[in-house]
């Protein structure tokens, strides 16, 4: 008895997994996608600003959004590109006004697990990313520009729809000397 429940189980895992290889083969191609969500920033460091040198943390967050376009090659391998910007985050203390910009654009290899009408996602690559931050307080003003290209990575899900597919995603990027930044977003990705 034992041995059918068990023959029966893993016959009907195998159709299942058969049947979701079967349907990702069909999205074989280019898609397009976007995703809104929260950007997550955590920074400490100093700046120089008149004569002295201050020191200032970010702990902030902000609406983020991003655009991208991806090829799919394989049923669990695609490469896909875009735009992201992070928001504006600021310095939550009372000596400094410390206002930050962050984008960038991104490039990604992306593995996928289709199991049914999900695809688990996980994807590694890089940013080539530009920062804006402006520092002032009572008497003085300072503008610091940086930029660079490091490494991003992200996890996340989507449910299958047909040519539509919903989209939720977690990423973190190694972006120059900011301590932490993560984006959380669900959007949608429409294949061709």
């Amino acid at each position: 008895m034992l041995y059918r429940t068990f023959a029966t189980a893993t016959c009907a895992v195998l159709l299942a997994f058969g049947a979701s290889i079967a349907a990702a083969q069909e999205k074989l191609g280019l898609y397009l996608g976007g995703s809104a969500g929260y950007s997550f920033v955590e920074d400490d460091d100093d700046v120089d600003i008149g004569d002295r040198v201050e020191d200032f943390d970010i702990d902030d967050e902000d609406f983020a959004w991003k655009g991208f376009v991806g090829f799919q090659f394989l049923p669990w391998l695609a490469v896909e590109g875009g735009y992201v910007d992070f928001g504006d985050v600021e310095d939550g203390s009372d000596v400094l006004n410390v206002d930050a910009t962050l984008d960038g654009w991104d490039a990604f290899l992306v593995g996928n697990l289709p199991i049914a009408f999900i695809d688990v996602f996980a994807k590694v690559g890089v940013i080539s990313w530009d920062l804006d931050v402006d520092v002032s307080d009572d008497v003085d003003d300072v503008d610091v520009s940086s930029d660079g290209e490091d490494l991003a990575y992200g996890v996340g899900a989507a449910l299958d729809l047909g040519r539509l597919a919903i989209r939720a995603e977690a990423e973190a990027f190694d972006v120059g000397d900011v301590d932490d930044l993560f984006m959380l977003s669900v959007g949608a990705t429409v294949h061709f």
